[in-house]
């Protein structure tokens, strides 16, 4: 998915459609800040609604975040597949999806609203193309989500991104993640799901349609391709979903423990702020050397929650630390200098931490709860010892996968 366009390049369409949306060529930038691509994410849409399509076709989007977003000020848009003849809509009141749940968005001609539409854009984008074309969401210049879609559509079926995937706005660019709603295991009723988690596509991934096989719940024993994993929760392949820079956090690190030796007690704190699997991610220090977070199955990490990696996995080793998501084999330093940890993918940072003071023995560094995110935790003084009495076990004081302390003023 592309990141970043030029929004000149819908002035004309915005015009067109200034009467409905009360804009202006005056008024062409979105009155938006702070989006990121995949804050929400485009799961279903029905093109070619049963009947007449006017006044009948809808698009859904997912939040996969921890906390409810607000479209005031997005841009939706709708164009052919190659671009061109783009018209977009303006949120120009509140429009809240709660967190990790649904907003269905419909071309409604009527005052009132039918029950699986929460938000009526009217007239603004015409209709959508029967045979393809591409919707999207944006903020000034930056993509929230886009996907493009290709016939052939089928009347009253809606085109669904595959409910046994994490909705990811990289991952619904793939077009063999997509395809026609099934019909319901009664064998009558809507072929469609909006406002709700959408059901498994009837092909397995990879198959003639772009699946895998038709055994998707098995894996071999040489593995899974680096850019799928097991799910933990259904056993299935799915894409794995990537983090990107900001996407993760440093929160904690426990560089001297005391109960247990160094090479099986340390361990490090990371936090994401949305929903992101760690397989291929790659934790180092400021040797260049690290360790490659591999697993067959899926690293979840839920957006909004910590998780641990340590150089043990079992409590009765590594001084109670527990759950470990993965492990990593070196160690980290406890004397005074320049020390940094780091994480990465394909060569990219992801999030870095950096200190020069010398390790406490039993007490962990914490990140102040308050400065959670990949640039405040990089600033001198957002980091500092884990107070006294905050322990997880005998000895050793630290908050592994729980909410850390405030730092005193």
């Amino acid at each position: 998915m592309e990141k970043h366009v030029v929004l000149s390049g819908v002035v004309l369409a915005l015009a067109l459609v200034g009467s409905a949306c009360g804009l202006s060529f005056d008024e062409v930038e979105p009155d938006c800040e702070g989006w990121r691509p995949g804050d929400v994410v485009i799961t279903e849409l029905l093109p070619d609604p049963a009947g007449a399509d006017t006044g009948q076709e809808w698009m859904e989007l997912h939040n996969p975040g921890s906390s409810a977003v607000d479209l005031k000020g997005l841009l939706l848009y709708a164009a052919r597949v190659d671009g061109s003849q783009e018209r977009a809509y303006l949120f120009e009141e509140s429009m809240l999806v709660e967190a990790r749940g649904y907003g269905v968005l419909g071309d409604v001609r009527v005052e009132q609203l039918p029950v699986h539409v929460n938000h009526s854009y009217g007239d603004t984008l015409g209709s959508l193309g029967n045979t393809g074309g591409l919707i999207g969401l944006r903020c000034g210049d930056v993509v929230v989500d886009e996907v493009r879609y290709a016939g052939p559509i089928r009347s009253g079926v809606a085109r669904i991104y595959d409910g046994r995937l994490v909705p990811d706005a990289l991952d619904n660019d793939d077009t063999s993640h997509w395809c026609d709603a099934p019909a319901p295991g009664t064998g009558s009723g809507p072929r469609a799901s909006p406002g709700t988690a959408n059901p498994p596509c009837a092909n397995p991934l990879g198959g003639a349609d772009g699946g895998v096989s038709a055994d998707a719940g098995v894996i071999a024993d040489a593995g899974v391709p680096g850019d799928t994993c097991q799910s933990p929760g259904t056993s299935l392949l799915r894409s794995v979903s990537r983090p990107g820079p900001g996407d993760l956090v440093i929160t904690e690190v426990m560089a001297d423990p005391k109960a247990v030796a160094d090479a099986q007690g340390e361990w490090v704190e990371v936090h994401a702020l949305r929903d992101v699997d760690l397989n291929g991610v790659l934790l180092s220090d400021e040797s260049g050397g690290g360790t490659p977070l591999n697993d067959k199955q899926c690293l979840e990490v839920r957006g909004g929650t910590p998780v641990v990696l340590a150089r043990s996995r079992e409590p009765s080793t590594n001084g109670g630390v527990r759950p470990v998501l993965a492990t990593f084999s070196f160690g980290l330093s406890n004397s005074a200098g320049t020390h940094a940890l780091r994480l990465s993918l394909n060569g990219g940072l992801l999030d870095e931490v950096t200190w020069t003071g010398a390790a406490l023995p039993g007490v962990s560094r914490q990140l102040d709860p308050a400065r959670k995110d990949a640039l405040r935790n990089d600033v001198a003084g957002s980091f500092c010892s884990t107070p006294e009495g905050v322990l997880y076990n005998a000895v050793d004081r630290g908050t592994p996968g729980a909410e850390n302390r405030p730092c005193a003023p």
